[in-house]
């Protein structure tokens, strides 16, 4: 009985030995945060272009194509009160991520990053980009980097249920198209739209604007007729190419809180005649359309009338 005893005493030793060796193995206490990131991300922190006390990735990839590339600022301890994508404006011509680093986005950048909040900033394929089959190739990349950052999220200590999609103009369209969606939102708990436009079904502008003919505007603005050439990969979409960007028609009660501002008047005609596209694109009229959709769905909504990005942002976080 003694013999047997000292056995199995030995085998619980040995075990117990043996889980402490692998609890040492799998996690270094003396190991940082910052270490833990630049592990998992396969690439060394650089210097912040906003903030200094918080970590900063440039150019990550989340897909194949050039522009498929992402910024990501953490929090130094590495516990985010949630996770915030933004995607530049730009026509779906222009521009790049860079941009929010300069005002007056930086500063809610800014006050992202004090209240421990980790920020994606992200490109995306322009209408003219090689492999582009028009703006359902931009939209379609939100979802990529989506899923990248839902992938990375776990090994960064993020928290994936927590997340707001935002974006100017263009990037509020991304933003607003994979906020909407059930098959996408998983997690996402607002969406942030600046400056947007209410579909990527260019012909429903026609309702929101008197006297807009969208095939007169194509003929009469090189500026215009340049992106519609190139918006659906085809001069001449097809009707489910029209509704498979129709966003404003995918809202409903199952849908995140909005936040939406525009301030662009409602005449898209100068007194001269000429198109204004500041006015086409960024009407108050658009943000208007959104919200009395939202209304009728029962859907939360702000803006700023009533808060800043950043504070809607952080309110739904705490």
């Amino acid at each position: 009985m003694d013999t047997l005893n000292f056995a199995q005493m030995k085998k619980i030793v040995f075990l117990l030995l043996f889980y402490l060796i692998l609890s040492c193995d799998s996690e270094d206490p003396s190991e940082t945060y910052l270490e833990k990131a630049e592990i998992v991300l396969k690439q060394n922190s650089t210097t912040n272009p906003v903030e200094e006390f918080s970590l900063f990735f440039e150019n990550l990839s989340y897909g194949p194509e050039v522009r498929n590339k992402f910024d990501l600022f953490l929090p130094e301890d590495g516990n985010a009160k949630g996770i915030v994508v933004f995607f530049h404006g730009g026509s779906f011509l222009f521009n790049d991520k860079s941009d929010v680093y300069q005002e007056p986005y930086v500063g809610i950048i800014k006050n992202l990053l004090t209240q421990n909040v980790a920020v994606v900033n992200s490109n995306y394929s322009f209408l003219n980009s090689t492999n582009s089959e028009g703006v359902q190739t931009a939209l379609s990349e939100g979802n990529i980097l989506l899923n990248q950052i839902k992938t990375l999220a776990s090994d960064l200590s993020l928290n994936a249920d927590k997340i707001v999609l935002s974006g100017v103009s263009s990037g509020a369209g991304i933003a607003l198209w994979n906020g909407l969606q059930a098959e996408y939102n998983e997690g996402v708990l607002g969406v942030v739209a600046l400056e947007t436009q209410s579909s990527y079904n260019l012909y429903t502008w026609e309702n929101l604007f008197s006297g807009l003919d969208i095939n007169e505007i194509t003929q009469n603005s090189i500026e215009f007729q340049l992106l519609f050439s190139l918006f659906y990969g085809d001069s001449q979409p097809t009707q489910e190419q029209l509704d498979r960007v129709d966003f404003i028609q995918f809202i409903d009660s199952s849908d995140p809180d909005l936040y939406l501002f525009n301030n662009a008047g409602t005449e898209f005609l100068t007194s001269s005649g000429t198109i204004d596209l500041n006015v086409l694109y960024h009407s108050v009229l658009h943000s208007d359309a959104l919200r009395g959709r939202a209304i009728q769905e029962g859907l939360n909504f702000s803006g700023a009338y009533v808060e800043t990005p950043d504070v809607f942002i952080l309110r739904l976080f705490d």
